[in-house]
């Protein structure tokens, strides 16, 4: 005949599994209200649970993916919700000008020693005038 303890044991564990799942849930909720970074190292740390935890259930990590895509809350309402995607994209158009700038400076320098090796010099263009 089995021992009790081992027959209880699976029972004990889908008990204690539903447990940590509603912390991960809670942390989740929590971490979106107060406007927290939401990471996986995040919520787990918040949960109380190891990050395994949450790579083995993949609906609550696909939950919190799904929570750290959204924009956050921003505290009193105040000013544009920002997220990650929107701050990637601002840093893209960013770098982009960033390079269109540079090119520009390029060019301009270009002409500039263009002219001086002609003769030509800003300055006694402006005299002229």
């Amino acid at each position: 005949m089995p021992d009790a303890s081992i027959e209880a044991m699976p029972p004990g564990r889908r008990a204690d599994t539903g447990r940590r799942r509603g912390r991960v849930i809670a942390a989740l909720n929590q971490a979106a209200r107060e406007g927290m970074d939401i990471t996986v190292s995040q919520i787990a740390r918040l949960a109380g649970v190891d990050r395994t935890f949450l790579y083995r259930h993949r609906d609550l990590l696909a939950q919190i993916h799904a929570q750290a895509a959204e924009p956050q809350a921003v505290a009193g309402g105040k000013g544009p919700a920002v997220s990650r995607a929107s701050l990637q994209a601002d840093l893209l158009a960013a770098d982009t000008r960033t390079a269109r700038l540079a090119a520009q400076v390029r060019h301009l320098e270009n002409r500039l020693s263009q002219a001086g090796r002609t003769g030509l010099s800003p300055s006694r263009d402006r005299r002229r005038r």
